[in-house]
């Protein structure tokens, strides 16, 4: 599947607009609404950007270490026969417990400092909206459902092509 970013902006522009107009219809239009309706939409898809951004790195540095080179096909070769071996197999345990190693380099892949930066605009944002009487519960939840469907509507489109 070949990523076209023009396409899904613009789906979630137009989204964001017709869940506003929606949001404006069912509630009265005022600032409150706006304002908290934007806001979830802002902070939501600063979280899903950040975290993106985040994982296409972590996946860019191991992509460098790992070694692409193709092996010669080998159709023609003949095969060696050799007499069986007798293999002892050891029981160990420990195959389940991860390391602390690859614990570590897999909590940075998933912790970053932009990422708990975006948790922290959402959670400061909602806060100062909440105190400065801005908020709107259901401006907010309507906000965070535009960006999901924006992307099933996406893979829809994208798949057709």
């Amino acid at each position: 599947m070949i990523l076209k970013p023009k396409i899904l902006l613009k789906l979630l522009l137009g989204l964001n607009l017709l869940f506003l107009a929606g949001v404006f219809f069912y509630k009265e239009l005022s600032f409150k609404t706006f304002i908290s309706f934007e806001f979830g939409f802002l902070a939501q898809n600063l979280i899903i950007l950040i975290s993106f951004l985040n994982y296409k790195n972590f996946i860019f540095k191991a992509a460098k270490n790992y070694d692409f080179t193709q092996r010669p096909l080998q159709i023609f070769t003949k095969k060696q026969y050799s007499l069986p071996k007798i293999i002892k197999f050891i029981h160990i345990d420990d195959d389940l417990k991860p390391k602390f190693k690859s614990i570590f380099k897999n909590a940075l892949a998933f912790f970053s400092l932009f990422k708990i930066f975006a948790y922290v605009f959402l959670i400061a944002g909602f806060l100062f909206l909440e105190f400065q009487g801005l908020m709107s519960i259901f401006a907010l939840f309507c906000a965070m459902f535009v960006t999901p469907i924006a992307v099933l509507i996406y893979n829809f489109l994208i798949r057709k092509c």
